[in-house]
């Protein structure tokens, strides 16, 4: 089984739609099953791996606002 951190590593990240003008917002890539979400801002970027599976729900939690809820 491959670890998030190896899949990810070759993944293509994009930023949100709703980034600011100087580009400050969260990066989404995905790969291997995985999906790493990072902080534009953040030097060097940290990534937080979440299964492909799961983010799906992830984002529907944050739109809810019921994230930490």
């Amino acid at each position: 089984m491959i670890t998030p951190d190896a899949a990810l590593a070759c993944a293509e990240y994009r930023t949100s739609t709703y980034s600011t003008a100087t580009g400050d917002c969260v990066m989404v890539g995905h790969a291997g099953g995985w999906v790493g979400i990072q902080d534009s801002k953040q030097h060097p970027r940290v990534t937080l791996p979440v299964p492909g599976s799961r983010f799906a729900v992830l984002v529907s939690l944050v739109r809810a606002d019921r994230v930490g809820a």
